[in-house]
């Protein structure tokens, strides 16, 4: 028997209800649950918002927390489809977009880039949009009218959208409606306010430990000759070079970002700048400061510190290819 209060059943309930004849979109469906999680924080009330492609549907599921597991309480009107069989394999999920003729399946897109399986970066990304899109379920972030206009049109303006025709083309030419274009500006903030509100007051203790990482490196670098130990010397060569019209310069660049190499350097090392192979050496280290430069950096250090920690804790299953081929050790 369930230990939760009847009459936050009888609310959730009411809530699906309302939310599935109202096609309600995932922000308004957040900001509608907000009464029931203040109500009963013990509960932990979170929402999933499912739309069925087979008719076109949408439904909602509020999931409950009690002692022993999650209640889920779900609503299907009719003539949807039932909630047990919404997201059931059909052959089109196989598909992943029609070129021409021919249609490209999922399988065989993942197998053509085969590579990209390989790259801990491309699937800590991936993970990653599951990971933030779970928190932000269970703890919404508060976003207003105006932040989402202003992203929106930084958003336009970042990717040369300036105008309604080159807009409707960049959507065509991806698949998204303009109310994908809200969703994805929608998460684009709300990922924003979550960082603000992970990296709270931890930002300069969190510094502190790791100052070092964002020192400046100022990096002397020749692409026919090392250039010599001695910082001076290094960058006299380096100036000499540059007269001479040959490949040389000099560069700065925060540690964290420095290939490793150049990073633990004592001394010239081959790297790669601009693409060219080079040798470079640190001519000198400028101490790190929180000031405004640098206090982005140290925000996405510690968030990207956050996202890292909640990866490791999730259990990953990749469905379009063989699991021993998309495990990863976390």
């Amino acid at each position: 028997m369930s230990t939760l209060d009847p009459a936050l059943l009888d609310e959730a309930l009411a809530l699906v209800r309302e939310l599935t004849h109202a096609r309600a979109g995932l922000r308004d469906a957040q900001d509608r649950l907000a009464p029931l999680r203040s109500r009963w924080p013990q509960a932990d009330p979170a929402l999933v918002r499912d739309a069925e492609g087979s008719d076109g549907s949408v439904s909602f599921d509020v999931l409950l927390r009690e002692p022993a597991g999650t209640v889920s309480v779900a609503y299907s009107p009719a003539p949807a489809l039932p909630w047990p069989l919404r997201g059931a394999i059909r052959h089109s999920e196989h598909h992943l977009a029609r070129v021409g003729t021919r249609t490209l399946l999922v399988g065989e897109a993942l197998t053509a880039l085969d590579f990209l399986w390989y790259d801990h970066d491309v699937l800590a990304r991936l993970v990653d949009t599951g990971v933030l899109a779970a928190e932000l379920e269970l703890h919404p972030v508060e976003v207003t009218d105006a932040e989402l206009q202003a992203a929106a049109d930084a958003y336009r303006r970042a990717k040369g959208l300036l105008d309604p025709a080159s807009t409707a083309r960049w959507l065509a030419e991806r698949g998204l409606s303009a109310g994908d274009f809200a969703d994805l500006v929608a998460h684009t903030v709300a990922v924003a306010r979550l960082r603000e509100r992970v990296v709270g007051d931890r930002l300069p203790a969190w510094f502190a430990r790791h100052r070092s990482d964002f020192d400046t490196l100022v990096v002397a670098w020749a692409a026919d000759a090392p250039p010599p130990s001695e910082p001076e010397a290094a960058l006299a060569a380096v100036a000499g070079a540059v007269r001479a019209g040959r490949a040389a310069g000099v560069l700065r660049t925060v540690a964290a970002a420095a290939a490793p190499e150049v990073r633990d350097a004592t001394g010239p090392v081959p790297t790669v700048v601009a693409g060219t192979p080079v040798t470079a050496v640190v001519v000198a280290r400028e101490p790190a400061e929180l000031d405004d430069a640098t206090r982005p950096l140290v925000e996405r250090a510690v968030f990207d510190e956050w996202l890292a920690d909640r990866r490791a804790a999730t259990d990953v299953e990749w469905f379009w290819l063989p699991r021993e081929r998309t495990a990863r050790p976390r």
